[in-house]
């Protein structure tokens, strides 16, 4: 299911990577039936799947006003990083899916996984980052902008232009 993203999310994941198309991007809640066959359970990002160039976002539990909530958005659009990096194909058979899916029946998932593993990290330090915030970087179901720059001044590496 589509979701919309709160007030606040969209400027803190482009101030975060500021080089992806965000107007290409949607928000779902719950993963699509394959990939929870899978054991998929915090979220995965895929193509559209008839597209060339849009990506959904989908988490099992829709949660963007935690900060674990919040670090799993990060991790996840850190692969649209990655998607709108890697050029060609339609839907799952995109460049980057490829890849990745190659790379994952190789060296499994989660953070043995080339792909997976600089998204985990990106996800864990913005996490850590939001706890030494003053006050909650999300409340009421608004990204607080004040924070947002708080963050960001305090933690100028959770800024990525590029995956690499």
């Amino acid at each position: 299911m589509r979701v919309e993203p709160p007030p606040g999310l969209l400027d803190l994941l482009a101030a975060l990577y500021p080089t992806v198309r965000w107007d290409e991007v949607a928000f779902h809640q719950g993963i699509p039936a394959p990939f929870d066959l899978f054991g998929v359970k915090g979220g995965i990002t895929l193509p559209e799947p008839l597209g060339t160039r849009g990506v959904r976002i989908h988490v099992g539990k829709w949660d963007p006003c935690s900060n674990a909530g919040l670090a799993l958005l990060v991790h996840e659009a850190f692969h649209v990083l990655q998607y709108q990096e890697s050029a060609g194909g339609v839907g799952l058979l995109r460049g980057f899916t490829l890849k990745y899916l190659l790379r994952a029946a190789w060296e499994g998932g989660a953070e043995r996984n080339k792909y997976e593993k600089p998204a985990y990290a990106q996800g864990d330090a913005f996490e850590k980052a939001c706890r030494s915030l003053p006050r909650p970087l999300c409340s009421g179901g608004i990204v607080d902008k004040e924070m947002r720059d708080e963050l960001l001044r305090r933690n100028p590496s959770l800024v990525r232009r590029t995956s690499r």
